[in-house]
């Protein structure tokens, strides 16, 4: 139960939030990306020793995390450009809304695909559901987060 109440914090640091403060839109931004990156990490462990209840319970907090209106995490201004070191989320999101758009909503596809998976108890499908999960994920990185 904590667990999915810990999933659900983003939602709730979100949920009609107008951040007057840029900083308070990193923040919220990278809780979000920090709980969806421990359900990511938690499922590469599943789907390396498949465990059908334990692939469940974290596509569970995965959907609430899905759930989420990121919209208002990437307001204008809030870039490492404006941020250096403080957030990894490049400029060229404001500029380029619409690929970034895209790749959002391909990781929103592959989630579901990937919550589908779990619900069949098919490791096989569940590892094919994550690999193509992570690939979305690793897209976005790769045009739009600033390398470590």
């Amino acid at each position: 139960m904590r667990k999915v109440l810990l999933a659900a914090l983003p939602a709730a640091l979100i949920a009609g939030a107008a951040f007057a403060d840029p900083m308070a839109t990193i923040e919220a931004r990278q809780a979000y990306f920090k709980s969806l990156g421990g359900v990511t990490k938690a499922m590469g462990g599943i789907a390396k020793s498949f465990d059908a209840e334990a692939a469940k319970a974290e596509t569970a907090k995965l959907e609430a995390i899905l759930a989420t209106d990121t919209a208002p995490l990437f307001a204008e201004g809030t870039s490492d450009a404006e941020f250096p070191g403080k957030t990894r989320a490049m400029a060229k999101i404001w500029t380029n809304m619409e690929d970034f758009g895209a790749k959002g909503k391909a990781m929103h596809e592959a989630g579901a695909e990937l919550i589908a998976a779990s619900a069949t108890g098919d490791a096989a499908a569940f590892g094919a559901a994550f690999g193509k999960f992570g690939g979305t994920c690793k897209a976005c990185h790769d045009d739009y987060r600033v390398p470590e």
